[in-house]
């Protein structure tokens, strides 16, 4: 061991350990329960669908979201490739999406129903400032819990997290609920979604100031010190010269094939079965439910047995997923709660496979670019749902169903040929 991997591993006390665990717990349990009020698959395409009918519109969403987090990582691996301290450049980066948030939450206090183009195009803006935001901030943020966390809590920070946050989720659901079904408030649109986003406000500016509790250990620089052109050749020449890399993000970029169809599942069930508003929340609160369970399980999976078995499973419940869709031939809240169950458990166990699995590959002075990289190389997802909104208004959604079940089995088989540490099994 070198003399500054020694100095990174030994320069925080077990109080400091304690401490930063605790505040980055909070801020992801803070952050998934303000992401639940703008939930994609459920509150965002309800939302939306009052102000377009164009499901290509609507599929937009996923893939800004995923243009937004993936396209904007290897540059920001290449800026922080040499420094040491990152926390600030996270914070900073950070702040734009928490002020998008409330950008939009104003918007709608001042419009009416009628103002359905200005509607439309402030919450395009905010929803591509807040998902860049968050692509600038995902490689710091990891590489921070990574210098903080061992390996071995990593799966237990990540499941914890998401249980908890789930629960409060279960709670987010039962409230947009409440605003959104008129039962126990009467409140016009768009101000009743204007509470929802000024609730999501709110939460994710706590999220942020648990981040600046956090005290930065000193991580470890990048030993290559090049232009972003040779960087990004580099990068191409250590996915050529890695099998297990390229098997990895063959796997990634298959699972992704989900977010094709990830927002017209609620369009689908409610073509079907004509749900109310109110049932958005309720299938909400299911799809929540079934994140915290997939959570738990992912965590305790990954820190014991290893994340390969996290991802195997994650392949399983899209497959299931599409299953259950496709037994849908009338309407069923109780078939529609199944299928919801599965989805959230995808979306509980898809971040802590992937993620622990990368930092299991990536070796401290490296970690930055692997972040960086798995997350790029994830960019073709970002298509992949306005392409699941083209298919469905120029065929069925039972097409983009199909696909998302399609490249559930060939991840899953790749992903049984993943290697994995010994884990004591």
């Amino acid at each position: 061991m070198t003399d500054s991997e020694m100095s990174s591993k030994t320069n925080m006390s077990e109080i400091d350990h304690s401490w930063n665990f605790k505040f980055l717990a909070l801020d992801v349990i803070l952050y998934n329960f303000a992401l639940a009020f703008i939930d994609q698959s459920t509150v965002l395409p309800a939302f939306l669908s009052k102000l377009t009918n164009s499901m290509i519109i609507i599929g937009a969403i996923t893939a800004i979201r995923l243009a937004g987090t993936l396209i904007p990582q290897l540059w920001t691996a290449h800026y922080l490739r040499n420094k040491i301290y990152i926390k600030g450049f996270l914070i900073r980066i950070a702040l734009i999406s928490r002020l998008a948030t409330a950008f939009l939450a104003v918007v709608l206090y001042l419009t009416n129903a009628n103002s359905k183009s200005i509607i439309l195009v402030c919450f395009l803006i905010m929803y591509t400032a807040f998902w860049g935001s968050e692509g600038y901030a995902s490689v710091p943020w990891l590489d921070l819990v990574a210098k903080s966390v061992n390996e071995r809590m990593r799966g237990r920070l990540f499941g914890l997290t998401q249980i908890c946050g789930g629960i409060l989720a279960v709670i987010a659901g039962l409230i947009i609920s409440m605003v959104l079904s008129n039962k126990y408030f009467i409140i016009g649109y768009p101000t009743n979604y204007a509470i929802l986003i000024t609730i999501s406000a709110v939460f994710f500016a706590l999220s942020l100031y648990s981040i600046t509790k956090v005290n930065e250990p000193a991580g470890m620089p990048e030993p290559h010190d090049d232009l972003f052109i040779m960087y990004l050749k580099r990068m191409g020449s250590l996915i050529a010269e890695n099998s297990q890399l390229k098997q990895f993000i063959a796997v990634q970029l298959l699972l992704g094939v989900f977010a094709m169809a990830l927002p017209f599942y609620i369009l689908y069930v409610s073509k079907i079965g004509g749900l109310n508003s109110g049932e958005v929340g309720i299938l909400l609160a299911v799809q929540t439910i079934g994140n915290i369970a997939a959570s738990g399980i992912a965590g305790n999976t990954s820190d014991n047995y290893g994340p390969k078995f996290v991802i195997i499973g994650t392949a399983v419940f899209i497959i299931l997923a599409q299953v259950i869709v496709f037994t849908i031939t009338k309407p069923s809240i109780i078939v529609y709660g199944i299928l919801f169950l599965f989805i959230g458990a995808i979306i509980g166990s898809t971040t802590i496979g992937l993620t622990n699995y990368l930092l299991e590959l990536a070796h401290e002075n490296h970690r930055k670019s692997y972040i960086g990289l798995m997350n790029t190389a994830n960019a073709p997802t970002m298509l992949f749902p306005i392409i699941g909104g083209v298919l469905i208004q120029s065929f069925t959604y039972k097409l983009v169903f199909g696909l998302a079940g399609i490249a559930g089995i060939i991840s899953l088989i790749i992903a049984l040929k993943l290697q994995s540490r010994s884990y004591g099994v």
